[in-house]
């Protein structure tokens, strides 16, 4: 079992960086593996992942509570995968961090990897021209 957190500050607008990174649309354009984010009904999304040569894919459930700039996700069931992103004011713009929770034994090049990726994503994301 193990955390993993990345932080990141952006000069982007707090309220428009979480709506950007709540956006399940755009889930596919930050979240390293991510290759597809449909919204099902209430807060479930089918998503697809290529990971180091294989295709996975699942449901998972995805929470936003705008008021904080908060979103959490897991996924369905009883998975031993979640995580959480938030976006807070900065001096810079905004600092957004994001931590995943696994249980089971993985691959902690892997995970840093794909962590280090999707920093790299948002801060495309959201640049400012």
């Amino acid at each position: 079992m193990a955390d993993y957190t990345r932080t990141i500050t952006v000069a982007a607008d707090p309220d428009a960086a979480f709506e950007a990174l709540a956006n399940p649309k755009n889930l596919p354009r930050y979240v390293s593996t991510m290759v597809q984010a449909d919204v099902q009904r209430g807060d479930e999304v089918h998503v697809a992942a290529d990971v180091h040569g294989r295709h996975e894919e699942g449901d998972a459930h995805l929470r936003t509570d705008p008021g904080n700039r908060r979103m959490e996700w897991s996924g369905a069931g009883d998975s031993d995968y979640k995580g959480w992103l938030e976006v807070i004011p900065s001096d810079a713009g905004s600092t957004i961090t994001i931590q995943i929770h696994v249980v089971h034994d993985a691959d902690e090049s892997e995970i840093n990897q794909a962590l280090d990726q999707t920093a790299v994503n948002i801060e495309g994301l959201l640049a400012v021209d």
